[in-house]
Formats: structure tokens, C-alpha cells, sequence
């Protein structure tokens, strides 16, 4: 098989995948895809509440620099749950030989990616609101950064996850508190100023927080800062390479183990 004919054969099977999931996900709720919209939105504005309102955090443009977190962070960890479990939800396919096995976590990426789109639209409106004037240049180039790089840091995570949780079933639920461990240690919605200094290195060795602040970058405070990519870019490579390599290494044996 050619290798266009392959990667054709690929996407159509994504796109079967994602039509599945917004099925299945949506079938028989009221509003449906915006359901995608408004859990980070909710999450925002508690947020705003609690650290703005009640705490009075002095942050500048606070709302719009919780939603830039909440929202690159929610489609981190939707990917990465959900493709801890997808293995399982789909054994049937497993046992197919014609069906590359990792497919399956693309598939759950797109399909998040899409709600993800959404949420920027949102992004955009809170810079109106907030007189951000956008960096066309320097926007378009984070933009592309976050384009090659995020995809290969949350799929090399996926990766590592979906093969694990095949064989160590008890890992889901570990997986939950940790994810929420690396919420709080990531700056989705305390900024950088106020974490004490001595536990300031937990910030600076998290690859999330250097994706949130490309993503911030855009939208929160438009620039170009180049010198605070080599973290998320090294770690993304790293995490690909070694997460697909033991996927497929792993993948040998997950029909049998289903």
C-alpha cells in the first residue's frame, strides 16, 4: 500500500472515530457540543470567585488569564483520560489486524481539538473585552509552535497511559489524582507571581507551564518569547518518541489481554 493511499485510509478512520465519539458522547443531551464550552467556563468563573473576589488577587485581566489556562488544560487532560480508557472501550477493534491500534488515541485527539476551537472563540471576545490589542506576527508563530509541539506532548503522554492501563487496571484511578496534582502545580490559575519562590522550580521544570505560556502568548499578553520554548519542545520530542515506541511494542499483546 502506498503511503498516500495509507494516510488516506488513516484520516477516514479518524473520522469515523470522531463522528463516533460526538455521537455517543451527545446522543440525547439538550445542548450538546457546548457542553464542551461550558465546563471550562464554569470552572473559570469559580476560579475568578474564589482567588479574585474572595482572595483579592491583584492580577491583571485575572478572568481572562484563568480562561487561557482552564482551557488549554482542560484539552490536556480530556485527551489523556479518555485515551486511558479508549483501549479498553474499543476491543472489538483491537482484534482487527487491520487497524493500527494508535488510531484510537488521534481519533480522541481531534475530536477534543474540535470542542477545543470553540473555546477560542471565546478567548477572543475576553481580549475585546479587555482591550488586548493581538499580535498578528508573533501570534500566527505561537500559534504554529503550539501546532506541531502540543500534539506530540499530549499524544506521548496518551501513549505511555493507554498502554499501562491495559495491563495495570488499577492506574485509572491513580492517573485521576495525579492529573489533578499536575493541575495544581501547573499555572492554570495561579499565576507565577504568587507561588512562593521556594517551590518555584516545581513551575519551571513542568513542560504545561511552558504550553501555557506560549498559549498565553496569544491571547493574554501577545508576544514572542523564544528563550521559554526549550522545555515544552524537548520534553514533547522525548515523550513522543518514547511513548509511541512502547506503545507499539506493548500493542502486541493488548487483544489478548482485553
Amino acid at each position: 500500500m502506498s503511503i498516500n493511499r495509507s494516510m488516506e485510509l488513516a484520516r477516514d478512520q479518524i473520522m469515523v472515530l470522531v463522528a463516533k465519539d460526538f455521537k455517543v458522547k451527545y446522543n440525547s443531551t439538550a445542548i450538546g457540543f457546548f457542553w464542551s464550552l461550558l465546563v471550562p467556563l464554569c470552572m473559570s468563573f469559580t476560579y475568578y470567585f474564589v482567588f479574585r473576589v474572595i482572595m483579592r488577587w491583584d492580577v491583571h485581566n485575572y478572568l481572562l488569564y484563568l480562561l487561557c489556562g482552564t482551557f488549554l488544560w482542560q484539552y490536556f487532560s480530556s485527551v489523556v483520560l479518555v485515551n486511558g480508557g479508549v483501549m479498553l472501550n474499543n476491543a472489538g477493534l483491537l482484534k482487527k489486524t487491520s487497524f493500527r491500534h494508535e488510531l484510537l488515541l488521534w481519533g480522541t485527539f481531534v475530536a477534543e481539538g474540535i470542542h477545543f476551537m470553540l473555546t477560542v472563540l471565546v478567548l477572543i471576545a475576553a481580549m475585546f473585552y479587555y482591550n488586548v490589542t493581538p499580535q498578528w506576527g508573533s501570534g500566527l508563530i505561537n500559534f504554529g509552535v503550539l501546532l506541531i509541539f502540543f500534539p506530540l506532548f499530549t499524544l506521548g503522554v496518551s501513549y505511555l497511559y493507554a498502554a499501562l492501563n491495559i495491563y495495570f487496571r488499577d492506574l485509572e484511578r491513580i492517573m485521576n489524582v495525579f492529573m489533578m496534582l499536575w493541575c495544581f502545580t501547573s499555572p492554570v490559575f495561579i499565576p507565577i507571581k504568587q507561588v512562593p519562590e521556594k517551590y518555584l522550580y516545581i513551575y519551571e521544570i513542568n513542560p504545561m507551564a511552558g504550553f501555557m505560556g506560549i498559549f498565553r502568548n496569544i491571547f493574554y499578553e501577545p508576544g514572542l518569547h523564544p528563550e521559554n520554548w526549550i522545555l515544552p519542545f524537548a520534553s514533547a520530542v522525548v515523550l513522543f518518541v518514547v511513548g509511541r515506541w512502547f506503545f507499539n511494542r506493548m500493542s502486541v499483546c493488548f487483544a489478548e489481554r482485553m
